[in-house]
């Protein structure tokens, strides 16, 4: 399944443009720093009249356990303020952890049981997920954890013939690799599904 992320960067008109060109699926930038992206609301009513599942994420700045129960409640209340709250995204709600300051080597702890409070919020709904480079999963996560809470992972690995992270972590819960920009573009995804 082919699945695109859009953001605030990407021009109006992107979602069907991508669906055009054979797009299956997107995921939408929800925010970052507890800040709605400009686009979000525009993006989504977009895969919805083009008839594409959609998921979201958030760009987490935390620093610590506390600031990122901040973030999982803001994640929280604006889902359930902007899609309804029986209207969670079929394709997931990611963390995004590209920052400087989640990449800490405390960080897992603090992922973990902010993923493992969200999914206690939504009974049935085991799509809250990580979105990282290949080398985060490898140098901040505790793999063998990652797999025993079967928490999903969407990863960015460019310019290699396979997802080496599912190659190597058979055990974890591989949901997507991102495997292109396109040039800085246009990110593109292969998406395994939940």
């Amino acid at each position: 399944m082919s699945v695109f992320d859009i953001s605030f960067y990407q021009p109006d008109g992107r979602v069907k443009q991508l669906k055009n060109q054979g797009a299956e699926g997107i995921i939408v930038k929800l925010g970052e720093q507890m800040e709605l992206d400009e686009k979000f609301v525009h993006f989504v009513n977009d895969c919805v009249a083009c008839g594409l599942p959609y998921g979201v994420y958030y760009v987490s700045h935390a620093h610590n356990a506390d600031e990122m129960m901040q973030e999982a409640k803001w994640v929280n209340d604006t889902i359930y303020s902007y899609l309804g709250e029986n209207n969670l995204p079929e394709l997931g709600i990611w963390w995004d952890m590209e920052v400087g300051s989640v990449q800490r080597d405390d960080v897992w702890p603090d992922l973990r049981d902010a993923i493992g409070t969200m999914q206690s919020w939504y009974p049935g709904y085991d799509k809250v997920g990580i979105y990282a480079q290949y080398s985060y999963f490898t140098r901040f996560i505790d793999m063998d954890e990652l797999a025993y809470y079967g928490i999903p992972v969407w990863v960015a690995q460019y310019k290699y013939p396979e997802n080496s992270l599912k190659a190597e972590y058979p055990a974890c819960h591989h949901v997507a690799w991102q495997w292109t920009t396109h040039d800085e573009t246009q990110d593109e995804n292969e998406w395994y599904g939940f």
